[in-house]
């Protein structure tokens, strides 16, 4: 199941860019671009407007955002429980967290669940607790370990 492009174009419009999608998916901005163009051929419709350098989301793309990230999270629910017919854990656990808990209290906690649960690779990102809940909240981690009491985020 070939998922690439959507996960480049919530990419592209989460950082509001080509080159930093780019970035942070280890790709050239070419590679970027020719995703995306393939999607919007597949699609029928542009999802960015291009202006100059600055790229915005059309009506089509605001649309498709959400709807893109719940696809992605349901296709890795669906093989989630697909793989748990097997009784096995394995797959991918992105955690958020600070550096000082992710640097100090996690290590040994991190390293008995490696060794518990060896077909689970673990995705530790750093970064504040509001970030941290904000990206469980849109689907882009699945646990935030966080340090300060939260206000409601809206």
């Amino acid at each position: 199941m070939d998922t690439t492009n959507l996960k480049t174009f919530i990419a592209t419009a989460e950082l509001e860019s080509f080159s930093l999608a780019a970035e942070q998916l280890f790709l050239t901005q070419p590679a970027v671009s020719k995703r995306i163009s393939a999607l919007e051929t597949e699609l029928g419709t542009r999802l960015f407007d291009r202006i100059g350098r600055r790229i915005s989301l059309t009506e089509a793309g605001r649309m498709l955002l959400p709807r893109a990230r719940d696809i992605l999270a349901e296709i890795d629910d669906s093989l989630r429980q697909i793989a748990n017919l097997s009784g096995e854990v394995g797959g991918r656990l992105s955690i958020g967290t600070s550096h000082h808990i992710g640097l100090h209290r996690l290590p040994p906690v991190l390293r008995r669940y490696s060794r518990d649960y060896p077909e689970v690779a673990l995705d530790l990102r750093f970064m504040d607790s509001e970030a941290a809940c904000r990206a469980v909240q849109t689907g882009q981690l699945e646990l935030g370990i966080v340090t300060l009491p939260l206000t409601p985020l809206a």
